[in-house]
């Protein structure tokens, strides 16, 4: 079953004007127990995020056990396989993209990016700068990534279809959240700070019930002054202390707006807004959609 929903430095081996990402398409992805997906080839690099549930991924001539929290690099042309599990299965946050652009004549679909092993053409296959990517990570905080990626999911056609306005606001999403992906998954001596990881998995603990003031003390029992504390949190999570609950707490509003049965009126209050005007206008603003619409939305494609 398949839904589709709403610096880092590195040496490049490539001229710059060589590495324009551009981003195809982004998607939700749910799987039923048991389902797997013929073994294949995708024209396009991909990018995929195990949201939820477990399961076996074939890459090539590997076999990976992925889970919750497992982060997926799968180059174009790779031979792969998705197997879910019999009683946990899968969610997928899925964004496929090309390193710099690729003509492919009479590509309109998803499924037109998707070919069998044996007669695929080569010469429609993505090129990518040689980068050294992780193939399988693991990343702690999900709700954040998953932030990343609702980032990139315009309504479910190809972003080519669409008006040069949305063309740019999503590639736009995608230009950072590649840099934060990069951060976290190129094979290079990345050093984290530990002390924001352990503050991330604080806010992990209690995140609607955070304020930056919050951040800072705990940052000065760490031995971080404020500035300091800025600079190293947007380092490593690409956003400002302040930024990142602002994502977090939207996150949090969307899936009420999705899986709950709160009224928008309980939703604001819960979250804190003054008013259902302002609560209306607050979320238009960080999504695109006042609260009702993204309700309808969204409930209506799960």
């Amino acid at each position: 079953m398949k839904i589709a929903v709403y610096s880092f430095q590195v040496d490049y081996p490539t001229r710059y004007s060589d590495f324009n990402p551009l981003l195809l398409f982004a998607q939700k992805y749910v799987f039923a127990p048991r389902e797997q997906c013929p073994l294949r080839i995708c024209y396009t690099n991909a990018i995929i995020l195990v949201e939820s549930g477990q399961g076996t991924l074939r890459l090539n001539n590997h076999h990976y056990q992925v889970q919750a929290g497992s982060l997926v690099y799968i180059p174009a042309g790779t031979v792969h396989q998705w197997i879910s599990d019999s009683s946990n299965p899968m969610i997928h946050r899925c964004a496929y993209f090309d390193w710099k652009y690729v003509e492919r004549p009479g590509f309109q679909y998803q499924r037109d990016y998707f070919h069998g092993v044996d007669k695929y053409r080569e010469e429609l296959i993505s090129p990518f700068p040689q980068l050294e990517i992780h193939e399988v990570t693991s990343i702690n905080n999900i709700p954040l990534w998953i932030s990343y990626f609702n980032a990139l999911t315009p309504p479910p056609e190809l972003l080519c279809g669409r008006n040069s306005w949305d063309f740019l606001k999503y590639n736009g999403a995608f230009q950072a959240f590649l840099h934060q992906f990069l951060a976290f998954a190129v094979k290079h001596n990345v050093i984290y700070d530990p002390r924001i990881k352990k503050i991330l998995d604080s806010i992990e603990k209690e995140p609607l019930k955070l304020d930056v003031l919050q951040l800072y003390e705990w940052a000065q029992e760490l031995g971080l002054g404020k500035s300091r504390f800025h600079d190293l949190f947007k380092q490593d999570t690409g956003y400002s202390p302040s930024d990142y609950l602002n994502r977090l707490k939207y996150h949090h509003i969307a899936e009420d707006l999705c899986f709950s049965h709160l009224s928008i009126t309980e939703i604001a209050d819960r979250y804190g807004f003054s008013s259902i005007h302002y609560f209306s206008k607050a979320f238009r603003h960080a999504t695109g959609m006042s609260p009702s619409e993204y309700r309808d939305k969204h409930r209506a494609l799960l």
